[in-house]
């Protein structure tokens, strides 16, 4: 085989390996970097259509707020992404500490991005008829017994993720008992009576003019009431109190747009590459030890 062709196979070898397997080794960190920047972000929302903007709490208003709008705090990073949830319920109670066994109703969910900053959440069609609570949350987990179990005072699986909440409502009327109207009942005629022999009638005696005697009577007893003990303070220590509202958090996280590389496809690659640069430092080898006679 002639020199020249063997060197030029070689440099052509090492050339191509070293092209593909560079830019591969850069692209892992490239990937991280981008994960690394979709960190927490603040969260606003209202539900009086912007009169009002709060970041978390209790949600006021009588009316379940079953319409809310949601918008970033800041600016997030180019393919970032961050879910809201709006979930529905009815309860046994107006408040967290009463809401007692709660049925999951209906929920809504949203991701905003850096190009949608600003939407809204809405669970109309799932509003409580009587006692119910709303709540708002990041991540788009169902907590509807089935996924991941619903509320319950005083724990709720939700935790730190919830941002507000609302309680109220009122007990539901039971609607009144039908009483069924009776049929009237058939009253015979009365029978005509027969007249009889005219009977005279008696003289009536006139009252009697004895007097009445008056029992008087009997004197109050004065033996004085039994007094009845008072009973004895109790020495148990009171149980310790449990907040009536659960903790919310007012920030977001943040997870990356599928934009990464397929780690299969990158592996499978490099090996490629590392093969050809075997390859090419072999034949280096080979063309320098036939040129100084150590092979036939």
């Amino acid at each position: 085989m002639p020199s020249h062709f063997l060197r030029r196979s070689r440099s052509a070898a090492a050339v191509l390996g070293l092209a593909v397997a560079l830019p591969l080794c850069g692209a892992g960190s490239a990937h991280a970097h981008d994960a690394h920047s979709c960190d927490r972000i603040g969260v606003e929302y209202t539900s009086d259509r912007g009169q009002h903007w709060f970041s978390s709490g209790v949600i006021a208003g009588d009316a379940p707020a079953t319409r809310v709008d949601v918008r970033l705090k800041g600016e997030p990073a180019a393919g970032c992404q961050y879910v809201l949830s709006l979930a529905s319920y009815s309860t046994e109670g107006p408040n967290w500490a009463s809401s007692g066994t709660q049925t999951f109703l209906g929920r809504d969910s949203v991701v905003l991005t850096k190009d949608l900053a600003q939407t809204v959440l809405d669970v109309s069609a799932f509003t409580p008829e009587c006692f119910g609570q709303i709540d708002l949350y990041s991540g788009d987990r169902a907590y509807d017994g089935t996924d991941a179990p619903v509320p319950h005072y005083p724990d709720s699986q939700i935790g730190s993720h919830l941002i507000a909440h609302w309680n109220g409502g009122a007990a539901c009327t039971p609607a009144p008992p039908v009483t069924p109207t009776p049929d009237a009942p058939t009253t015979p005629p009365a029978a005509t009576p027969t007249p009889g022999p005219t009977t005279p009638v008696a003289d009536t005696p006139s009252p009697s003019s004895t007097p009445t005697t008056t029992t008087p009577a009997p004197a109050p007893s004065e033996t004085p009431a039994e007094s009845t003990p008072t009973p004895a303070a109790s020495t148990t220590p009171p149980a310790a109190a449990t907040p009536d509202e659960p903790p919310t958090d007012s920030t977001v996280p943040g997870t990356l747009a599928s934009t990464g590389s397929d780690s299969t496809t990158t592996l499978v690659t490099t090996l490629a590459a590392t093969v050809l640069v075997a390859v090419g430092v072999g034949l280096y080898v080979f063309t320098r030890r036939r040129r100084q006679g150590l092979v036939d």
